[in-house]
């Protein structure tokens, strides 16, 4: 039988479609930047007034860093402004103006997609790791009648450990909360909650593995095979509301990949599952790390950036190497001069 398949989404496995991702990107970007101006410079730099702009999130989470970071922010993008180098950073994004009332958004949009960015649909649907090979295939059916199905995916945390607490007064009090996106595209809040309080060297231990959040592998027409990702999202609760945002930032970047790309073939998309949404998903983990990674240099927003992990599904009959579940995983996360590691796997169940 084909093999489930599980990673941590770090990286893009195709360079047009890696370009296509980065221009939304910099798109986010531009608006994180937005925000620090209108901060230092509130008449020069007006914020857009509809509360649908990415501008009017990204000012929800600038308002809670401390007042001496929010003008390192500011002083940084005044340098960056004047740098000869911004234009060929920004291609032709560099045609937004941070002084016009208009979103980022809506100055985007009305930009023409560039055309060295486009590429054929068939090579969304070739990418490596998004589809069945023909040896797969024929395994796959080959085994559908000895093999049990199964009905359900979940995703467990066995443990959580601190290899170096952070720099914040105190024990680290650790949340963990995240956001789900399943086979047809719909983004779910997996709310936070308290692991425990932290010193270096403590581990919380979960047994039985305790369940982070589970999906209906039957609930959609999508055909396999399916894909499935999870952001897990590891804070310190000082850091206040991290998991919100980012809830708001997935589903405004997941938005933007799929209208970039239905772009970038020069027509929709079609159909969110199989290689498509194979596609979409690790784009937007890819993103989202990309933008935090960002904040974290520009605003000094040194959280632990969040990290996606993601499965395919081949079919109700496919397993991992035979095994109901996968291995256990590890992910590590590190800021605030502390360093965590998250121990977890996938399981299908009935």
């Amino acid at each position: 039988m084909a093999d489930n398949k599980d990673s941590v989404v770090t990286a893009l496995p195709n360079a047009k479609f890696k370009a296509v991702t980065d221009r939304v990107v910099r798109e986010m970007q531009l608006a994180a930047e937005k925000v620090a101006c209108h901060h230092a410079e509130p008449t020069k730099y007006p914020m857009p007034t509809t509360k649908s702009a990415v501008e009017q999130l990204f000012a929800a989470r600038f308002k809670s860093l401390p007042e001496g970071q929010r003008k390192k922010a500011a002083d940084k993008v005044a340098a960056e402004l004047k740098s000869p180098a911004r234009a060929g950073r920004l291609g032709d994004l560099a045609k937004v103006d941070l002084r016009s009332p208009a979103s980022v958004e809506a100055q985007v949009k009305a930009l023409p997609f560039p055309d060295k960015l486009k590429f054929p649909a068939d090579d969304l649907r070739k990418m490596p790791g998004t589809s069945l090979t023909g040896a797969e295939e024929s395994a796959q059916l080959a085994a559908a009648s000895a093999v049990a199905s199964l009905r359900q995916l979940e995703l467990r945390i066995h443990k959580v450990q601190c290899l170096d607490e952070t720099s914040e007064l105190g024990k680290d009090e650790i949340h963990l909360g995240g956001t789900s996106i399943d086979e047809s595209g719909d983004t779910k809040k997996v709310s936070a909650f308290k692991v425990r309080s932290f010193n270096t060297g403590d581990v919380q231990t979960y047994t039985p593995p305790k369940r982070f959040t589970f999906f209906s592998l039957t609930e959609s027409t999508v055909t396999f095979p399916k894909s499935y990702f999870v952001t897990l999202v590891l804070a310190e609760v000082d850091w206040g509301g991290l998991a919100d945002f980012l809830n708001g930032l997935l589903e405004k970047v997941k938005a933007k990949v799929v209208a970039a790309v239905a772009a970038a073939i020069g027509g929709a998309i079609g159909s969110p599952g199989g290689p498509v949404g194979i596609a979409i998903g690790i784009a937007v983990g890819y993103a989202v790390t990309q933008i935090f990674e960002f904040l974290k240099n520009l605003w000094g927003d040194e959280v632990f950036k969040p990290i996606t992990v993601s499965t395919v599904i081949p079919s109700l009959t496919s397993r991992w190497t035979g095994q109901d579940n996968s291995s256990d995983r590890s992910v590590e996360y590190a800021g605030h001069g502390g360093r965590y590691r998250l121990t977890y796997d996938w399981r299908m169940f009935n």
